[in-house]
């Protein structure tokens, strides 16, 4: 049985412990992705889209049409993974891919129009999330948390590079 911060005290409730992983950084930022992402799922739902569908249509939005070659460096994910998500887009109807004509080797991603009439959508239900975390943390607690990740992204990302292949990738498989 776990030892209760008030163990032994007369009338104090039982209390266990803090644990350590569960308060700390690493753990709470899981959490917090994890719980955001199912808020965004549930803002866009009607959309069909999912949070990795999304960030490509961002891209595309951005800038198309788009190598999935750049798509991947732009998003910091594998081509593999990138090249899924644009079939999935595909068969939504939402993007479509194409050989280039400077490089047969290359396929570029493009939206067709029922993909680039979800912008509008999307950019609303993105703020509206925004929004929400900002009541929560208020306006500078924003910032500062958004320079905070940006951090955090930039140090996982070098550390990464620099480190030896993975033995198993971000879904704990075997590349």
């Amino acid at each position: 049985m776990p030892r209760s911060v008030n163990e032994g005290r007369p009338g104090g409730a039982e209390k266990p412990e803090m644990d350590p992983v569960k308060t700390g950084a690493a753990y709470m930022l899981q959490v917090a992705a994890r719980l955001q992402t199912t808020s965004f799922l549930n803002r866009v739902a009607e959309s069909g889209v999912h949070p990795a569908g999304a960030y490509v249509l961002h891209e595309l939005w951005r800038a198309a049409p788009l190598s999935q070659t750049e798509l991947s460096m732009r998003l910091d994910i594998g081509n593999a993974t990138v090249g899924q998500t644009v079939k999935r887009l595909e068969g939504r109807g939402l993007v479509l891919r194409r050989q280039s004509t400077e490089d047969r080797r290359v396929v570029m991603v493009d939206l067709t129009p029922k993909g680039r009439a979800l912008e509008v959508f999307f950019h609303r239900e993105t703020q509206g999330l925004t929004e929400e975390i900002n009541r929560v943390l208020g306006i500078k607690g924003s910032e500062t948390l958004a320079k905070l990740l940006t951090r955090l992204a930039d140090h996982f990302r070098a550390s990464l590079a620099d480190a030896a292949p993975p033995e198993i990738d971000a879904r704990g498989r075997k590349p």
